[in-house]
């Protein structure tokens, strides 16, 4: 993810046909995470016209709720990125990127293993895979979580 701008694979998503567009840093809040979720999914709501609109505010709250808490350790001198982009005709980009210094993915432990069924976490992102059509890391100067959803025709 570059500064100050969104990114898909592939070039789904095209400049000059986006209808919506948010790249913007928040603080690093635990208390703020449902503020600024229902900040951001009203101003997707105003900008486009989505079915799924519940699974991609789930998506976006375990990923904000994720970044706050593992990968800033609720730092409130830091800020995590979000960055949305929408096109219209093929879909979601959500971004969100942390300064933490990242972590393997394939070593989250599965929460629908018997031992794991009744943690109290653990499970942000099997529930973001579940929603989202396409969801990958980044760890550059940060973690960075990409989750696409793809408009259905």
């Amino acid at each position: 993810m570059s500064e100050g701008k969104c990114e898909a694979r592939s070039g789904e998503f095209e400049p000059h046909k986006l209808t919506f567009n948010v790249d913007e840093a928040v603080r690093s809040d635990v208390g703020t995470i449902d503020s600024e979720v229902s900040r951001i999914m009203a101003l997707i709501k105003h900008a486009a016209h989505w079915d799924d609109l519940e699974g991609i505010q789930l998506s976006l709250q375990e990923a904000l709720a994720n970044a706050v808490i593992h990968g800033n350790g609720c730092g409130s001198a830091e800020t995590v990125r979000i960055c949305i982009t929408v096109q219209e005709q093929h879909g979601i980009l959500v971004v969100v990127k942390d300064s933490g210094s990242g972590f393997d993915p394939s070593a989250i432990p599965d929460p629908l293993a018997e031992q794991n069924l009744l943690a109290s976490h653990g499970r942000g992102i099997f529930l973001i895979k579940q929603f989202m059509d396409d969801v990958w890391f980044e760890f550059e100067n940060g973690t960075a979580v990409y989750m696409l959803k793809r408009r259905r025709t």
